[in-house]
């Protein structure tokens, strides 16, 4: 397992040296590449720190400070953008050094760097369902971590963007395909999944709005007394006010 890991640290200091010409200086002991390293990364330079920090892991696989250098390589491609390579490494260390004091940490930027990968809600949500994965992965294997708060946090947001997601499919069913049967299964789908609050009233209207259309009028009424209850002074509540009393409406506004 051991040279394994070396044989893959190599590679990938070869490719680093190889892709770049402005990587650590190698006259450094390791102590100093490793401090050049670490202030290429408080400079905000994470690209050259994260080529220092293999660097380091390669020429001391033993010393304490591995750990750090892993973690801070596989932050700095999170930082620099580089999501993907900063999937793998932080994987890397989460699997390969579970008993680590830092484990908690590279399954927590595990989370982040499948969250910061998902792409736009318009197009496939494979990493939003990872990042919810890595993230009850922490909660589960690492019940006591300080990080449980901010798991939390970015699993609402990964469950917020499925939810925008199902939520935009029933809009192009209902608008654009007028088929408000196919839009009921993906708003109930999006109602499931934790919608975020800015979006959640006009969902709850277009599912009010859609059971009626197809004659589901218990399901339309317990809709409706939810978005009235829920969101009184949304638009979307002052919608349904006007549509169930139009003359009163009309009334109010001469």
């Amino acid at each position: 397992m051991r040279s394994t890991a070396l044989v893959v640290l190599g590679a990938v200091a070869l490719s680093l040296a190889a892709c770049s010409s402005s990587g650590p200086p190698r006259d450094l002991t390791p102590p100093d590449l490793f401090q050049w390293a670490h202030d290429q990364f408080d400079a905000g330079e994470y690209r050259k720190a994260a080529e220092g920090f293999f660097a380091y892991m390669l020429r001391e696989p033993m010393s304490p400070l591995v750990d750090s250098a892993q973690y801070l390589a596989a932050e700095g491609r999170l930082r620099a953008g580089d999501e993907l390579d900063a999937i793998e490494e932080f994987r890397r260390m989460a699997t390969g050094r579970p008993n680590s004091p830092l484990a908690d940490d590279a399954q927590l930027g595990l989370c982040r760097a499948y969250l910061s990968a998902s792409p736009r809600v318009s197009l496939s949500q494979e990493f939003t369902r990872r990042a919810i994965e890595e993230c009850g992965r922490l909660l589960q294997f690492f019940p006591t971590t300080p990080f449980r708060a901010e798991a939390e946090r970015l699993m609402a947001e990964a469950q917020a963007k499925l939810s925008q997601k199902s939520y935009e499919i029933g809009k192009y069913y209902q608008d654009n395909r007028r088929l408000p049967e196919s839009a009921i299964v993906y708003y109930e789908i999006s109602l499931s999944e934790q919608p975020a609050e800015d979006f959640l009233p006009d969902l709850l209207w277009r599912l009010y709005q859609t059971y009626r259309q197809v004659g589901y009028e218990t399901e339309a009424g317990s809709v409706r007394d939810r978005l009235l209850s829920e969101f009184p002074d949304s638009e979307e509540a002052g919608k349904l006010a006007a549509e169930e009393d139009p003359a009163g409406n009309a009334g109010a506004s001469l």
